[in-house]
This record gives structure tokens, C-alpha cells and sequence, in this order.
């Protein structure tokens, strides 16, 4: 007996009603898990007073940024695991174990008392829960957007993947809004003595919301009829580690390439921007917040213009262009920032932000379609946790790092040329994937 399928792959109409809650509950709690993630980047400044010693402020807030580094290195472990999970439970049991993970040590690292306090454990705790929400954040953005593309309409998967893009740009906008709030609303004792844990406290009850919205889910009917094929050895053996890379090593290195420029001008220009432009620009602080903010908005909107051309166009002029775009447009938007004024500062950036969100609108489902459905979370979650490592989570330290031992305000520039580069280079290696069967993945479907 042929039981009548219902995905999403095979329609090319919009979504249905129950599709479109699917989208929304999984666009909601990235939201918030992305939120959740950043607020310690904005905050870099308190905690290098707060938690760390102060024999040297540079040294402080250099290890600071270490420390947001090392919470990237422990993400790919996440992904694995929630990788596992996602493809041998399903999606929705890993989303709400992520959700809950990350709610709870962000609450948690508001309620850390400072090292004038407690000494050496202040920031030891910092640092394990900066781990935690490391794990969590490695299973993250694969599988709410394995969670949507499976839902999607083969024929706008961009379109409706760009969601989960914008979705994390707007929870960075809203935890870098909370921070410019308190520190334009607050004096700077109350900041430092209680005012910086607020946004932190909320986490928690965000993620209960967000919890709730993630149980209400079903899996995607792409999972589920994949999940029945084979026996249940067949379908272990599947999801395998040792064969989700044997298997797709290729997708896996294309994947952790093309992440490279994204993440880097996400990390360097949006989470580490401020303390840049205000630290090494001479902007003030409100500034260098404001200036964060209208280039987020900025990117949100280029996303939502290049999704739609992605389902036209395809895939591959978006990633070879964006990044070509990003090594070119660098330097000509590092010259305006260095003008000082906030609206050259935001064009910009915004100029280089063109390449960047060209790049973001084909990720979703350009990542998606490189893998089968049976190993798409597991195979997704190594390579784009593998970029991110590698490119973005460290990306402030290595700035900051270069601005401090060059004491160029230029050195940034040539980091991110240098990551675009490496997209540049994955991206001409990458097929085209916008007609690809979603059940058997790009590179079968080209193979074969």
C-alpha cells in the first residue's frame, strides 16, 4: 500500500496553513536562541571589567573575546550531537533540548557574581556557560533550517529558508537594541552593578516561549517518509558519523567554505563592530551601537530582496557574486567608515554588506539541497559548524588582535578579505543546486 505523500519538496504552490506554522514556530525560537547567544558579545565591555582581572584592560577585553571564541570551538561537538538527534528522533526533539539549553545558562550567566566577588570562579562560570550555549547554538541554525527547507515548496525553498537568516539577524538587532537601551538608560554604576543581567534574565522566559512553540511541532512529512524507508538497522546505519562524512565529505568542505565570509562580516562588522568603531574609530558609544543596528536593518532587507532572485536565478550566482562583491566592496566601505561620520559609517558598511546578504539568501537552501534527507542535519551541522569555527566565532579575537598588535585600524579589512576569499573559492567548486531532488541531495542528483 503507497501511502500519499505531503511534502513540501514536491509542491510548488505556497505553503499551507499548518506549513506556515511550521515556519513561524521555527523562525520564533531561532529568534531567540540567537538573541540569547550575541548578548554576551555586546556586552564584552562589562564583562571584561566585570569578571576578568584588570591588571590590563586590553588583556581583559581580549580575553573576553577569547572567551566568546572557545564557546564557537565546543559548537561543533553540539552539532554532532544534535545532529544525531535530529536525524534519528527528529527535528522537533532536538529544536526544543536547544531552546531550553541555551534559556537556561543564558539566565544563569545573569546571575554570576562579579570577580571582585568570588575571585577565579567568576570567570570560570562565565566561561562554562559560554560552553553551554555553545553546544546549543551548534545545532541551532541547521536544524531550524533543515526544519523549514523540508516544509518548503521546492520552488521558493530560498525564499522561505531566507526567514531563518533574517530571523537571526533581528534577535542580534533586538539583544544589541537591549544593550544600547541600557546603556543609554542607565548610569554607568548601574550598568556594571546590575543593569547589563536584565536582557540576560529575560532569556529564560523567552525560551519557555520558545519551548512551547517547538513542542506544538510535527516533523516535516520530507523527515518522516524518509525516516520509514529501510529498517531500522538500515536507518542507524544511515545516520552513522563515520558515514554522514564518508559519504558527503565534499558537501561538507563546501559548506565550511562558504560559511567563511558570512560569518566573518556577522561576527566582525555587526557583534564586534561596536567596540570597534567606538575603541579604534573614535565613535561614541551610542554611535557605534546605532551603527550596528541600521546595518542590521540594512542586511534584513538585502536578504529578504535576493531570496526571491535565489528561486529564480539559483543558487550559485549568489554565492560567486556575493563574495567576489564582499573582497571588492571591503576596502571601499572601511574608507567611509574611517570619515567619522555615522551616516558614511552605515553606507559603508552596507556596501559590503551587499556581497554578505547575497551569500545569506542562498545558505538555507543552497546548504540543504548539498545533503540527503536521512544525514542533512548531521552533515549540515559539521560542515557549517566546521566555518564557523574556523571563520566567525573567533573572528573577534582575531580582529581584535590585529588591531592591537598592528595598531591599524585597517587590519580588519584584510581579515575579511581573506575570508571572502575562501567563499570565493568554495563557491566556484559548488554546483548549482535549485532543481535538485530534496530526498537524494545535490550532489547524488548531479553524480547520478
Amino acid at each position: 500500500m503507497t501511502v500519499p505523500s505531503t511534502r513540501a519538496d514536491t509542491a510548488t504552490a505556497g505553503l499551507s496553513s499548518s506549513q506556515l506554522r511550521v515556519v513561524v514556530a521555527a523562525c520564533i525560537g531561532n529568534f531567540l536562541e540567537w538573541y540569547e547567544f550575541v548578548l554576551y558579545g555586546y556586552f564584552a565591555g562589562v564583562f571584561a571589567v566585570l569578571f576578568f582581572p584588570q591588571t590590563d584592560p586590553a588583556v581583559a577585553l581580549m580575553t573576553t573575546f577569547l572567551v566568546f571564541g572557545i564557546s564557537f570551538i565546543i559548537r561543533p561537538l553540539g552539532g554532532v550531537m544534535f545532529g544525531m538527534i535530529g536525524d534519528r528522533l527528529g527535528r522537533k526533539v532536538a529544536l526544543s533540548a536547544i531552546i531550553l539549553m541555551i534559556s537556561i545558562a543564558t539566565a544563569l550567566m545573569g546571575l554570576v557574581p562579579p570577580y571582585a566577588s568570588i575571585g577565579i570562579i567568576a570567570p570560570i562560570l562565565i566561561f562554562l556557560l559560554r560552553l553551554v550555549q555553545g553546544l546549543s547554538a551548534g545545532g541551532e541554525w541547521m536544524g531550524a533550517v533543515t526544519y523549514i527547507i523540508e516544509s518548503s515548496p521546492a520552488n521558493k525553498r530560498a525564499w522561505y529558508g531566507s526567514f531563518q537568516t533574517i530571523t537571526i539577524v533581528l534577535g542580534m538587532f533586538v539583544a544589541a537594541l537591549a544593550s544600547l537601551l541600557v546603556t543609554t538608560s542607565m548610569s554607568p554604576e548601574d550598568v556594571q552593578s546590575w543593569g547589563w543581567r536584565i536582557p540576560f534574565l529575560i532569556a529564560l522566559p523567552l525560551g519557555l516561549i520558545g519551548l512551547y512553540m517547538r513542542l506544538k511541532l510535527a516533523d516535516p512529512a520530507e523527515f518522516t517518509e524518509a525516516k520509514a524507508e529501510g529498517s531500522s538497522a538500515e536507518r542507524a546505519d544511515r545516520v552513522r558519523l563515520s558515514r554522514v562524512i564518508r559519504q558527503n565529505w565534499r558537501a561538507i568542505l563546501r559548506v565550511a567554505g562558504l560559511v567563511a565570509a558570512p560569518t566573518m562580516c556577522t561576527y566582525v562588522l555587526l557583534v564586534w563592530g561596536p567596540t570597534f568603531y567606538t575603541g579604534s574609530l573614535g565613535f561614541s558609544d551610542a554611535d557605534g551601537r546605532t551603527i550596528g543596528l541600521a546595518s542590521m536593518l540594512v542586511l534584513a532587507v538585502l536578504v529578504i530582496a535576493f531570496a526571491k532572485a535565489c528561486d529564480r536565478i539559483g543558487r550559485r550566482p549568489f554565492v560567486v557574486g556575493g563574495a567576489g562583491i564582499v573582497i571588492v566592496a571591503t576596502l571601499i566601505g572601511f574608507a567611509l567608515l574611517h570619515l567619522g561620520s555615522v551616516p558614511l559609517a552605515i553606507l559603508g558598511i552596507g556596501i559590503i554588506l551587499v556581497g554578505d546578504a547575497m551569500m545569506l539568501a542562498a545558505q538555507p537552501a543552497l546548504f540543504s539541497e548539498l545533503f540527503p534527507t536521512a544525514q542533512r542535519y548531521s552533515g549540515l551541522a559539521i560542515g557549517y559548524n566546521t566555518g564557523v569555527v574556523l571563520f566567525g566565532g573567533l573572528g573577534p579575537l582575531v580582529a581584535q588582535a590585529l588591531v592591537t598588535a598592528t595598531g591599524s585600524s585597517w587590519s580588519p579589512a584584510w581579515y575579511l578579505m581573506g575570508g571572502a576569499t575562501v567563499s570565493l573559492i568554495a563557491a566556484l567548486l559548488t554546483p548549482e543546486t535549485r532543481q535538485v531532488e530534496l530526498r537524494t541531495g545535490a550532489i547524488a542528483t548531479v553524480a547520478g
